[in-house]
């Protein structure tokens, strides 16, 4: 089990037995959440692609799912149920995949979100995430642009 970087959260890998839990906190945060098949979340340990839970004692409240390419991570989808935002899960697993990045050697972290999702921009500006392009019309359903932020990580 790793370290919880929030005490009211641990942060581990995804086991079989969340996906359900994963799958409902996609389905709460539809249009801002990617849908990923269950099968992504479930990685090999130095695989390309990376996920975590956090967990409080009411169970999953959290996932992040993240892969590695060319020197760099990229957050593919992070999402926490909306009942439980606001309370340091995001964060823990933003932070945990940070580590996981420096620990991997990644000079930097990107990641895209909806031009519409003001919540999750100000979230990633507040972790030190800045824009750095955009996307048109790369989400469907609905059709819109990603904004394309990144941030610096600093050798493990």
């Amino acid at each position: 089990m790793e370290a919880a970087l929030n005490p009211r959260f641990t942060v581990r890998p995804v086991e079989p037995r969340d996906l359900p839990a994963i799958a409902a906190i996609e389905s709460a945060s539809l249009p801002w959440a990617a849908h990923w098949t269950g099968e992504s979340y479930l990685c090999e340990p130095q695989g390309e692609r990376w996920a975590r839970v956090a967990e409080s004692d009411r169970g999953v409240v959290g996932f992040v799912l993240a892969r590695w390419t060319g020197g760099e991570m990229e957050i593919l989808n992070l999402a926490v149920h909306p009942t439980n935002r606001r309370q340091g899960a995001g964060r823990a697993l933003a932070a945990a995949a940070v580590q996981q990045g420096a620990a991997r050697g990644a000079a930097q972290v990107f990641l895209e979100v909806r031009a519409s999702n003001l919540a999750a921009l100000a979230f990633y500006a507040r972790l030190g995430f800045t824009p750095t392009g955009r996307r048109p019309a790369y989400y469907q359903e609905p059709r819109e642009d990603a904004v394309l932020m990144a941030r610096a990580i600093a050798p493990a």
